[in-house]
């Protein structure tokens, strides 16, 4: 009886043993201190601006500059390239005419485009008002919104 004990410790022993081996990291390859965040999808974006305001303004330059710092998009605004892209087309207006620093309307449209001439497929559209302050948020949430429906849509890309 204590020969079979004897041997079932031993027969567990070597079963630990080869698992504490094969869980330490090989020797020549470094251990990640954090695991790298890999994006299978890049979407190729073009944003156009419409508008004479200096929120609007403002909310186009700040857009083109977030999509061109994220590595979700690839900011292209080339139209003589042949490639396909998600365009997002923004007008904006003053709010009051008469005091264009207090607000905008804007208009924003995701049109999916295969590459030049072809016909624009509409995805989606917003429409709202915004003044000064929100500008940042806006943007924020028009990036997500960019994000959601290139997600949605990606078979378009294939």
């Amino acid at each position: 009886m204590n020969k079979i004990f004897g041997i079932l410790a031993l027969f567990c022993a070597l079963i630990m043993a080869g698992t504490a081996v094969a869980a330490t990291p090989q020797a020549g390859k470094p251990v990640q201190d954090k695991p790298e965040k890999s994006v299978d999808r890049v979407t190729v974006v073009s944003v156009t601006l419409e508008g004479t305001d200096s929120i609007g303004a403002r909310l186009g330059t700040t857009l083109k500059d977030r999509f061109n710092k994220s590595s979700l998009f690839t900011l292209n605004d080339d139209e003589e390239k042949d490639v396909a892209k998600l365009y997002v087309m923004i007008e904006t207006k003053p709010e009051f005419p008469g005091r264009p620093g207090v607000g905008s309307v804007y208009s924003v449209c995701w049109v999916f485009k295969q590459g030049k001439g072809y016909l624009g497929y509409l995805l989606a559209r917003d429409l709202g008002t915004i003044n000064y302050e929100d500008v940042d948020g806006l943007v924020d949430r028009l990036v997500e919104r960019t994000d959601g429906i290139a997600a949605k849509y990606s078979s378009l890309w294939k």
